[in-house]
């Protein structure tokens, strides 16, 4: 039975070299500007987003056009700094997301394919092995640590 191949991409080293270029370019870009937070980390801080940003963004008007209400603690150079910096990474992470998610869900078919085929040669050499076809049961052993628990293994 043809499995059906989900996917059929490939990339040409130069394709690669310059994917990795754009990388490398844009890591060297943030390299002193982003922070890597820890996964507890992360659990303490909210995300701005969505609603919160219309009142973030509403906030900052009444406190440019209110500053003498502004608490003597907030340094609003810092704080308009930080809502430039908000806005102008929103787009380029939205973009960033949407092209993460194009490589996963393209790198998950590619692996579905793979699976899904080496499962068919992984059943096709248990049966080859049943029949002790040539070299086909220490394949087969070897191949079947991969599912502890499963069968018996053939002819040992």
């Amino acid at each position: 039975m043809a499995l059906d191949n989900l996917v059929s991409v490939s990339f040409t080293e130069d394709e690669l070299a310059r994917i990795d270029r754009a990388l490398t370019e844009i890591e060297n870009i943030i390299k002193d500007k982003a922070v890597n937070l820890t996964p507890k980390q992360r659990q303490l801080y909210g995300r701005v987003a969505y609603e919160m940003e219309v009142w973030v963004d509403k906030t900052f008007s009444y406190m440019q056009q209110y500053s003498q209400l502004v608490p003597s603690y907030i340094d609003m150079e810092e704080h308009a700094k930080n809502i430039s910096a908000h806005r102008a990474l929103n787009p380029r992470i939205a973009r960033l997301d949407g092209i993460l998610q194009s490589l996963e869900d393209t790198n998950r078919l590619l692996g579905s394919d793979l699976y899904n085929n080496s499962r068919s040669y992984y059943r096709n050499l248990r049966e080859a092995a049943k029949v002790n076809a040539v070299g086909a049961s220490a394949k087969y052993r070897d191949l079947k640590q991969q599912f502890p628990g499963g069968r018996k293994a053939v002819n040992d």
